[in-house]
């Protein structure tokens, strides 16, 4: 029988688990690879991605984490493209490829990568996407604080002084590997979810996942990091496209890799970092 590619159901779950920890990256628990498949944010989930079908065993994956998220006042679907892989004996035989056109065939969804490889761009790019951001901003801390700037980090206080939309996040990714904040200057309010990860040379580094207000990130970088960060070496890192305006104290850096996205309506600023496979399998922001 010919292997053929078809959408990722519940009862692939656990094939699809042992596969990418047995053949794409053991150092992932089998438990976090299942989250890919059974995040709770959604509950009628149109599928759980592709998978390639040979003879009823699981040989290829291409993830789709789904989210419904509010933005201008709509709803819009979004779709993190995530954990592409082939079995090496089926590779060369266009099934890598089926994989992503298969799971890029509605045109009204807008679909989203941040974890792609240097060696994946060009297909990316022949399918339509484009860049998402190729630079971050980082601030760190420089001994000089702003005593006006109000931060809060207890989650449950923080939820409570949110709106609908954004407890929903909150409430959406709890238990999750995020650290919320609030922050507030004068009338000016800010919530911001952070990824806290110890990288490179032991560098803690605080990358932004998502804000409620890009010119507030601007405006406080550096009082936040002054706020937020540890002694010794650290960071606070978003994303270009996070932050509007000219941003006080920040160095601007390159990513290693650029993130990618293709929508028919979204801006890339209305896409962050969060409802993705960063959360789900735990994984550092590159």
């Amino acid at each position: 029988m010919e292997p053929f590619i078809r959408p990722a159901g519940p009862d692939d779950i656990e094939p699809v688990a042992a596969l990418l920890h047995e053949k794409m990256n053991s150092k992932v628990p089998v438990a976090r690879w299942r989250q890919l498949m059974t995040y709770s944010w959604l509950t009628n989930k149109p599928d759980l991605g592709r998978v390639v079908d040979w003879g009823g065993r699981v040989c290829g994956f291409l993830g789709m984490v789904y989210s419904d998220r509010s933005v201008r006042g709509r709803t819009e679907r979004i779709v993190d493209v995530s954990s592409w892989y082939l079995e090496k004996e089926l590779r060369g035989r266009g099934l890598g490829a089926g994989l992503m056109r298969a799971a890029l065939a509605d045109p009204d969804r807008s679909y989203c990568t941040m974890t792609a490889s240097k060696l994946r761009l060009p297909i990316f790019a022949a399918v339509g996407f484009q860049v998402l951001d190729d630079q971050r901003l980082v601030w760190r801390r420089r001994g000089a604080g702003d005593p006006r700037l109000a931060v809060e980090r207890d989650a449950a206080t923080v939820r409570a002084a949110t709106d609908v939309d954004q407890r929903r996040i909150l409430d959406d990714h709890a238990g999750l590997a995020v650290t919320p904040v609030l922050a507030q200057r004068d009338d000016a309010r800010c919530l911001l979810v952070f990824s806290v990860k110890r990288k490179g040379a032991d560098v803690d580094t605080w990358d932004v996942l998502h804000t409620s207000d890009r010119r507030f990130l601007a405006g406080h970088g550096q009082a936040l990091a002054e706020a937020l960060l540890p002694e010794g070496p650290a960071a606070l890192a978003a994303d270009r496209r996070f932050v509007d305006g000219a941003a006080p104290g920040a160095t601007a850096e390159p990513l290693p890799v650029p993130r990618f996205y293709r929508s028919p309506r979204l801006a890339p600023h209305e896409i962050d970092h969060l409802y993705n496979e960063l959360q789900l399998l735990d994984l550092k922001l590159d």
